[in-house]
């Protein structure tokens, strides 16, 4: 605002002082067009005219006549040509008006060149100074107004200091001026996301300690069974179930710690590299061969395209025993898991498919929230496998979705990723 101000007085001062001027020669010119012949022209005395009121007129006559003026003291050039110039007198510089469009007169008007200026300087002053005097109002005003803002501010981060932890209720944004309401609509998104995500810890913190509670409530008993245990057998068939349940709260316990990792916003992805999806979907089917024998399941690979992703060798492991896992727990004994990886367009594709029970289509979507499971008493597990898996997968860009086996009964998970070469492929 100073440099505007600024610019403006200096922009207006000089304008002003073209303007006089060219008020002043246009005063000239009209004073020599109405002399005429010069009859009332006589030496001024300094008590009717100031020297900065004093027009020097000069009439000069062809025929010869004596030539007219109001000041004898001022030396005229001689008669040239009709227009404006210049001329010195007695150390003083004058501006000449001469006006010979008459054959019988010239006509000559001067003014002090010294006075010219100091009245155009006046001029110019008087229209530049309310541009200055507006500099230290706009500084008084810029200080009254921040002030005023400031200070509504103060109030708003002072409310914001004294709210607690957990307290995420939105800021009052009719209290905020209006510059900065944007702001606080943001703030308040963000205490809206926190306030979602202490919910959500929250939540599974009471989940969690429900899951846990189970097998370490199991373990408790078995302990007791164990140390009441007289003969041999009893304690080796004691000993068993406690294997059995740690193994369980060590699944229970690592399954909670990789959906924590997989929910983290920052997770490192140095490790991720292109591996073909068909042969990490063998890799499974071998971990997975003893429990599908136990049950009688036919476990098998319907087809293996080449399919590169770019994705951590732990993680889609973990994706793959997740799909694979669940599929042979909620297939009854004598059924039928298929894995099938393919490619379509520039997706890779896998799709696990089982003639279990299914999901009902109502509740395909709440199967990915943490510890849902639609049997709580049929079959073993922690209900967040399948949200493990949907982190996971979205992480790299891929996309998880439930569908019906189109042979029947049952489920079929299709997983799809972008190909780690990006090669697309057309398909007749």
């Amino acid at each position: 605002m100073t440099v505007l101000a600024a610019f403006a007085a200096v922009f207006s001062y000089y304008g002003a002082r073209h303007e006089a001027w060219d008020i002043l020669d246009f005063q000239l010119q009209q004073i020599a067009r109405v002399v005429g012949d010069g009859d009332g022209l006589a030496p001024l005395s300094r008590a009717e005219a100031s020297d900065d009121e004093l027009i020097a007129i000069r009439v000069v006559f062809a025929d010869g006549r004596p030539a007219r003026m109001n000041e004898p003291g001022v030396r005229f050039p001689a008669a040239g040509s009709s227009g404006f110039s210049t001329f010195r007198d007695g150390g003083e510089e004058w501006r000449l008006f001469a006006d010979t469009s008459d054959p019988v007169r010239t006509v000559m008007a001067a003014q002090r060149m010294a006075e010219r200026d100091e009245l155009a300087a006046d001029a110019a002053w008087n229209s530049a100074w309310p541009f200055l005097l507006a500099i230290p109002l706009s500084w008084l005003v810029t200080y009254w107004l921040v002030g005023l803002i400031m200070q509504r501010l103060e109030i708003l981060a002072a409310s914001v200091e004294r709210r607690s932890l957990d307290d995420a209720d939105p800021l009052a944004v009719e209290d905020a001026p209006v510059e900065i309401r944007g702001l606080v609509l943001a703030i308040n998104n963000a205490f809206e996301r926190v306030r979602r995500t202490l919910e959500g810890q929250r939540i599974f913190l009471a989940d969690a300690a429900h899951e846990l509670r189970t097998p370490v409530t199991a373990l408790a008993l078995q302990i007791d069974n164990l140390k009441q245990a007289r003969r041999p057998e009893e304690r080796e068939a004691a000993i068993a179930d406690l294997e059995t349940g740690i193994r369980r709260a060590v699944q229970v316990a690592t399954q909670m710690l990789r959906l924590v990792r997989s929910e983290s916003a920052e997770r490192p992805e140095a490790q991720a590299e292109a591996i073909d999806l068909a042969e990490a979907a063998r890799d499974c089917l071998g971990r997975f061969v003893a429990m599908a024998d136990a049950k009688g399941i036919d476990l098998g690979m319907e087809q293996a395209a080449l399919c590169p992703v770019k994705i951590d060798a732990v993680e889609l492991a973990a994706i793959l025993d997740v799909l694979v896992d669940n599929a042979l727990r909620y297939t009854p004994e004598h059924g039928r898991v298929d894995l099938a990886v393919s490619r379509e367009g520039s997706r890779a594709v896998l799709r696990v498919t089982d003639n279990g029970p299914g999901v009902p289509a109502e509740l395909r979507d709440r199967v990915f929230d943490r510890f849902f499971r639609l049997d709580p008493s049929g079959t073993e597990g922690s209900g967040i496998g399948l949200a493990i898996a949907r982190n996971l997968v979205g992480h790299y860009g891929g996309a998880i979705r439930l569908e019906d086996n189109p042979a029947g009964s049952g489920l079929r998970v299709v997983v799809e990723w972008p190909l780690a070469d990006g090669t697309v492929l057309s398909f007749s």
